[in-house]
């Protein structure tokens, strides 16, 4: 009787023990949710801003109903390339060394 008591009471400890591990880990979970859901909450944010941002730059139609808005014009020339050597675009010979 009094090992079957004994067995009784170990058992017990032992269920508790993991009645107590169970219960840690639901905390843990129970954290995690909170930080998942308020990464989401935070993903929408930025989603709801960057649509914001995007739609600030929206060439859809109106791009379409005006084709040569952005168009070159006949006989226009882009500006000439001056490099920004301090010799207005002329180079200039560099001396060779004699050694």
């Amino acid at each position: 009787m009094t090992q079957s008591i004994e067995n009784i009471a170990s058992v017990s400890e032992e269920n508790s023990a993991a009645v107590e591990e169970v219960s840690a880990s639901a905390e843990e979970m129970s954290a995690q949710v909170e930080e998942v859901t308020a990464s989401a909450q935070s993903l929408a944010e930025m989603a709801q801003a960057l649509q914001q941002v995007v739609a600030q730059f929206n060439l859809s139609d109106d791009r379409q109903a005006h084709p040569d808005r952005n168009a070159i014009k006949p006989g226009s020339r882009p500006a000439p390339f001056m490099p920004s050597n301090g010799n207005n675009g002329h180079h200039q010979p560099q001396k060779m060394q004699v050694f």
